[in-house]
């Protein structure tokens, strides 16, 4: 029995043991299958990730791809002046209001409020928040109509970025958007799109418009009501607009305030405040301040511009100013039949636009005051003339004390004449500048010649020389061209510069071209002396910003028939400009720059100078001081009586000693002149005589400027050698062209010359052939044959000078 229990013992354990062995293997073999079957659920899931990854690529950038141009809508355009202040605004193309921000420039506390008013859950959700879709869906379903949409703040961006039917379809669509967005970017810079997108009522999108047109004020700058009004907009903006339903906007500010104080994100003390603060019932009115300017710059800007804030160098302090003294002044030129006038103040220094009044009132259709006169070309008169002295003194042509002829002159048939109509025969540079004189202008540009010259004003920023120069000729220097205020005043602050050009720079940061040298400084230098020698007009009596006028280099000009009138002062800091006339072309007798800009130029600069320092132009190390003959303006030789003193460029400016003055041998009984052929004929005495040019010696002896150099002694047999005659008329290489519509009696061409005193008569030789003889300064006419021609003028003494010309 003993020995049978012991079996059976053993054959239960070995029974137990074989289903323990069992329900091991069975776990290895469960373990085994479930191993097997997370291999093959991962396989399926890494499948299922890459290719919904490639679903979802293929979507995105094949199928059905982001419109993320559709993202940046144009801008309206801000225009702000160099102090931030807003000048102007104008809607974009589609007559809306959009101002972009950066979500830097936007104030965290609206931030805040957008996000826990509108997406509570938007920093975590990736783009989708499936709780606030089943929510709304279960609302809408139990009021039977749409209450909630359930959008996040990525989903209401692609609704805005692709408007469709607010239906199944039409979301589905929207989730999808607000998938590929989170893909494509930051949440910060989704909130950045959101912000410039969002509607806040009428024609006005985007937070940077509306914080303007409801506050008047950046997005930076909002109270904690302001940015509560703001983020209840967008959820029904004509229903919350302030402007339209301030109760209902005050009824929904005030339930974002309170959950904003229930959630902990302001104070109890911030609460009360905002809740007493009045809602706006109105929308700010649009800025108008400098409005030729603004419309000058948004004429220049580029359609495809999408930033909206354009920052200026307007300064809005001078701008006013300026408007006020125009709107002032214009009331006084209009009892003299001028209707409009122009101001432009640049920084010397910058070349920076500070101010600009285009006409005195933009409104005035009557005088068509929406014409900008800062940027009309106009004829600018004797504006120009300071620039042919510059070049002159650039070159070491002239100085101040330079002797200029001023007698009637012709080239090619063209006679300048100055304003009076007079003749002073000989002129100083500082003389006639002052003055303002024609015919001393035109001969220094001849000298200078007018390509040079045309091409120096081009250099200078003259926009509108459109025609070749020869076109122009020498009456370019008189004004017979067009520009504009701005060119012309930005061209003498160059002269402010100390010779540096720069352009007139409108734009805040905008240094895209570089300076250069248009004259040297010892040129402007002398110039400028010149100019502020000019005595001031007479100003009216009534006007007490008259007293105590700056230093200022100025000049005027006006053009022919007084249809403009002209005034540019400037200093080391400022340049004014001011045109006065009409649009119309009208002229006027009033219309002289001295009488009618100059006032106004200098109201402006006293205005302006006011808080500055009153600074003038330091002499340059290259300016010298010398004496020269005050007969010649040239360096004095042994005989010359009185000498002045005269500046001069060193190393540049001509050093030829005065060759007016010379000695002379006379006899003392007959006055006859004598030289060494005859000196023992008569009773030699020695006199110092002014012995002047061949060209200017006849007008100034028959106009009794000189006095007469006496007759040789009749009795001499010896040659004399002075100076041959000069032909005056024709020009040396001139082109005639003979009509075919005018008789051509009125088409003969003058043969005029000058000759010494000494001189009685001259002969006019045509092609080798005696064509005609003639006394001193009489005129010959010549009726012409086409080809090309030689023409010499010979003397009573065999001396001759020979030109060409030509006829087609």
């Amino acid at each position: 029995m003993h020995v049978q229990s012991g079996y059976l013992r053993r054959g239960i354990i070995g029974n137990l043991n074989r289903e323990r062995i069992q329900q091991v293997n069975r776990f290895f073999n469960l373990i085994l299958s479930m191993r097997k079957i997370l291999r093959r659920f991962i396989r399926i899931f890494l499948i299922a990730v890459v290719a919904g990854t490639f679903f979802l690529l293929l979507f995105d950038l094949v199928f059905f791809p982001l419109p993320s141009e559709r993202l940046s809508r144009q801008s309206s355009y801000f225009i702000y002046g160099r102090d931030s202040r807003l000048l102007n605004c104008f809607a974009s193309q589609d007559q809306y209001w959009r101002l972009p921000v950066k979500l830097d420039s936007i104030s965290p506390l609206l931030v805040r409020t957008v996000i826990n008013t509108e997406d509570r859950w938007f920093w975590y959700h990736p783009g989708v928040n499936p709780v606030s879709l089943l929510t709304a869906m279960a609302d809408n379903l139990k009021n039977r109509s749409i209450v909630r949409g359930g959008s996040t703040i990525t989903m209401q961006i692609a609704r805005m970025m692709e408007p469709k039917p607010r239906n199944i379809g039409g979301k589905l669509v929207e989730i999808f958007r607000a998938l590929q967005l989170e893909m494509h970017y930051s949440k910060n810079e989704l909130l950045e799109i959101y912000f410039n997108l969002v509607p806040y009522g009428g024609n006005i999108e985007g937070v940077g418009a509306a914080a303007y047109f409801y506050f008047g004020k950046t997005p930076y700058e909002l109270t904690c009501s302001e940015a509560a009004i703001l983020a209840g907009i967008p959820s029904s903006p004509n229903n919350f607009r302030p402007d339209l339903n301030p109760e209902k906007c005050r009824s929904r500010r005030d339930r974002i305030l309170r959950q904003l104080h229930r959630q902990d994100i302001i104070d109890k003390e911030t609460l009360s405040g905002a809740l007493k603060e009045e809602i706006p019932v109105e929308r700010k009115e649009r800025p108008d301040h400098a409005p030729h300017f603004c419309q000058s710059i948004m004429s220049e800007l580029s359609s495809n511009l999408w930033t909206g804030v354009i920052r200026s160098t307007i300064r809005m302090d001078l701008q006013a100013l300026c408007e006020r003294l125009a709107r002032s002044y214009a009331s006084v030129l209009k009892d003299k039949d001028i209707n409009n006038l122009s101001i432009v103040v640049i920084d010397n220094h910058s070349s920076e636009l500070l101010a600009m009044v285009g006409s005195p009132d933009f409104n005035d259709r009557k005088h068509q005051g929406q014409i900008n006169g800062a940027f009309a070309p106009r004829s600018p008169g004797s504006a120009l003339k300071p620039f042919a002295y510059a070049l002159g003194f650039e070159r070491g042509l002239i100085t101040p004390a330079s002797i200029l002829d001023d007698i009637p002159v012709s080239y090619s048939g063209y006679s300048p004449e100055n304003y009076d109509e007079e003749y002073n025969g000989i002129a100083t540079v500082s003389e006639a500048l002052i003055r303002s004189l024609n015919v001393p202008a035109v001969n220094l540009t001849a000298n200078l010649g007018i390509r040079d010259f045309y091409e120096f004003l081009q250099a200078g920023g003259i926009s509108t020389l459109d025609r070749k120069y020869y076109q122009y000729g020498l009456p370019l220097v008189l004004g017979a061209c067009e520009v504009t205020l701005a060119d012309l005043a930005n061209l003498y602050s160059a002269l402010g510069r100390k010779g540096i050009y720069k352009p007139l720079k409108m734009l805040a940061g905008s240094d895209d071209n570089k300076p250069y040298d248009l004259l040297s400084e010892e040129a402007c230098y002398l110039v400028t002396e010149i100019l502020s020698e000019l005595q001031r007009p007479s100003l009216q009596a009534s006007w007490e910003f008259t007293r105590d006028l700056p230093t200022v280099a100025w000049k005027t000009g006006t053009s022919y028939g007084r249809r403009d009138a002209w005034a540019i002062g400037y200093n080391p800091q400022f340049t004014v400009a001011v045109w006065a006339g009409n649009f119309s072309g009208e002229g006027s007798p009033w219309l002289v720059g001295a009488e009618s800009a100059a006032p106004l130029m200098f109201a402006v600069f006293n205005q302006i100078m006011q808080g500055h320092e009153h600074v003038w132009f330091e002499r340059p190390a290259g300016l010298g001081t010398r004496l020269v003959c005050a007969c010649s303006g040239l360096p004095p030789n042994e005989y010359c009586p009185d000498v002045v003193s005269d500046k001069y460029i060193i190393g540049i400016t001509n050093n030829n000693k005065c060759d007016i003055h010379r000695a002379i041998v006379v006899d003392k009984e007959t006055g006859y002149e004598l030289c060494r052929a005859c000196e023992h004929l008569g009773n030699p005495d020695t006199l110092v005589m002014e012995d002047w040019p061949v060209r200017l010696a006849g007008w100034l002896s028959d106009h009794s400027v000189i006095t007469k150099l006496p007759e040789h002694h009749p009795g001499c047999s010896g040659i004399f050698v002075h100076g041959p005659p000069q032909i005056i008329s024709p020009e040396h290489r001139a082109h005639f062209e003979i009509s075919k519509s005018m008789p051509s009696e009125y088409q003969q061409i003058l043969f005029e010359a000058s000759s010494g005193l000494r001189n009685r008569k001259i002969y006019w030789f045509l092609d080798d052939r005696l064509f005609a003889s003639s006394g001193i300064n009489e005129r010959i006419f010549y009726e012409p044959v086409k080809g090309d021609h030689t023409l010499m003028c010979v003397d009573d003494l065999g001396r001759s000078t020979t030109i060409r010309f030509s006829v087609r």
